[in-house]
C-alpha cells in the first residue's frame, strides 16, 4: 500500500533533484519518463525520502508543477516591458498592472480565476530547477509545431514545386 504523499519542500527538492538526473541520464527522451524512468524514480525517491509512493502520486506532483511552471511562463510572458524582482524570483508589477491584467484574465461568469495571481508577490519555488525540467516541454500557446515541420526560417521556396490542378472529368 502506498504512504500518503508529503511534499515538504525537501521531499520536493529531492524529487526534483531525482527527476534532473533521469532527464541527464535520457529516460526522458520525448518529453515523458520512459518505463526505466518512472522505475527509477519510485526507487530513487522512496530510497531518498522513506515514503512508498506510486507512480500515480509522483506523476501528480510532476504534472502539477508543470502546470504552476506554465502558469508562471503565461504571466512572465505577459509582462513584457515591466521589470524583473530576482529575489522574489517574480515580475515587478504595480498595482494598477495587476488590477487591468486580473480583469482581463479572471471570468467570474465561468467561475475562473486567475491563475497568476499567485505569483504576485513571490514567484514559483525552485524556478531555476522548474526551468531545467519543463522548459522545452512545457505548452505555452506561443507556438505549435508537427514532426517533419521545417521552421520558417530554416526553409526557402526554392524547394517547393507547384502542384498543377488537373480537372476530373465526370463521366
Amino acid at each position: 500500500m502506498a504512504d500518503k504523499a508529503d511534499w515538504s519542500d525537501a521531499n520536493t527538492s529531492h524529487f526534483i533533484d531525482i527527476c534532473k538526473g533521469e532527464i541527464k541520464a535520457g529516460n526522458r527522451p520525448l518529453g515523458f519518463f520512459n518505463r526505466t524512468g518512472w522505475k527509477n524514480v519510485i526507487s530513487k525517491h522512496e530510497e531518498k525520502t522513506g515514503q512508498k509512493l506510486t507512480k500515480k502520486q509522483l506523476k501528480n506532483k510532476w504534472d502539477n508543477m508543470i502546470k504552476e511552471y506554465t502558469w508562471f511562463i503565461e504571466l512572465k510572458n505577459s509582462a513584457t516591458g515591466l521589470g524583473w524582482n530576482e529575489a522574489k524570483q517574480t515580475v515587478e508589477c504595480s498595482k494598477e498592472w495587476w488590477d487591468e491584467h486580473l480583469a482581463r484574465c479572471n471570468n467570474p461568469e465561468k467561475g475562473i480565476k486567475c491563475n497568476h495571481v499567485r505569483f504576485r508577490k513571490q514567484g514559483p519555488k525552485h524556478l531555476d530547477d522548474l526551468h531545467i525540467l519543463f522548459d522545452k516541454i512545457h505548452i505555452s500557446g506561443a507556438s505549435a509545431s508537427c514532426p517533419g515541420d521545417i521552421f520558417s526560417d530554416e526553409s526557402s521556396g526554392d524547394d517547393v514545386s507547384e502542384v498543377k490542378k488537373l480537372k476530373t472529368l465526370m463521366m
